[in-house]
């Protein structure tokens, strides 16, 4: 124990004093290091975050283009489909419905139109 002096100072001896100014660099490296790892951290997530919301705005527009091509391949079929509908009802307007073929005249027989 530190003896005291009258007004309340403490009387500090030679050796404590080494001590104290050995140790002060230490204590200062460790306080650095502490706070450069705090700096560290903040700067880790600040990278990830920002890479999950990249993340996120890709996948957003992933789904919107593959919406994209869903509907533009159900337009192509549904033109394809009003297409072949309009050629079987020309084909019936104009009258040259062909009558069936019998089986035993298939193969046999080459129907051209010119």
């Amino acid at each position: 124990m530190l003896p005291k002096l009258k007004r309340g100072f403490i009387m500090l001896r030679a050796v404590d004093m080494q001590q104290i100014l050995l140790q002060t660099s230490v204590v200062s490296k460790v306080q650095q290091v502490q706070q450069q790892h705090a700096d560290v951290e903040k700067k880790q997530f600040a990278l990830q975050f920002q890479k999950e919301m990249d993340h996120k705005k890709e996948e957003v527009q992933d789904t919107k283009e593959s919406e994209r091509l869903m509907i533009r391949e159900e337009e192509k079929r549904e033109n394809h489909k009003e297409k072949r509908n309009l050629n079987q009802r020309e084909e019936g307007k104009s009258g040259t419905q062909k009558g069936p073929v019998r089986e035993i005249d298939q193969g046999k027989i080459l129907d051209l139109l010119v």
